[in-house]
């Protein structure tokens, strides 16, 4: 019911912006015949009526295919850490986070998602490496792979902290950027 739901508002808002720019179109169109040397131009945002911030960096291109993010959110507190810090990245724009149980299952949405995938990152909490195992079982080789422990993070004793995801985040986003 969720995703029905939540199709029906896209499809709707999606038909909004359309029948706005349709609008908009006909209305430029109508005023450029009846006087062309006055009829408005509607700007469209692009690096030139847009400029980037000092520092910032432009979107990828519609076109580009995502980075995918994949943790194992397992059932302790480093799990949570992997997971809080998947959806950081996922925020913060670095990647997408998608759905590791998807690949397991052989989901075909998340598995032509994940072969089209500019960049693969599995983020395991424990030393069972159950990200990287499970991307290993659905035939992907090329990704990269962090362990919490390798951050000298223990599962049982690493309370999920802002400063812990953070960290997690951070060398998750240096990978991504590989």
């Amino acid at each position: 019911m969720a995703s029905t739901v939540n199709r029906r508002r896209f499809l709707m808002s999606a038909g909004t912006g359309i029948a706005a720019g349709t609008a908009a179109t006909v209305a430029v169109s109508a005023l450029a015949s009846e006087n062309p040397a006055t009829a408005p131009s509607i700007p469209v945002p692009d690096a030139e009526t847009k400029p980037a911030v000092s520092g910032e960096s432009l979107p990828a291109p519609c076109c580009a295919a995502p980075k995918m993010i994949f943790a194992c959110s397992g059932s302790a507190d480093v799990g949570k850490i992997a997971d809080l810090a998947a959806r950081k990245l996922t925020e913060e724009g670095a990647g997408k986070m998608s759905c590791l149980a998807g690949v397991g299952g052989r989901v075909s949405l998340i598995m032509d998602a994940t072969k089209s995938a500019q960049a693969i990152l599995a983020i395991d909490g424990c030393l069972q490496h159950c990200a990287r195992k499970t991307l290993r079982q659905a035939g992907f080789t090329t990704f990269e792979h962090l362990s919490l422990n390798d951050l000298g993070m223990e599962k049982g004793e690493t309370p999920a902290t802002e400063e812990t995801v953070a960290k997690v985040a951070s060398r998750g986003k240096a990978l991504l950027l590989k």
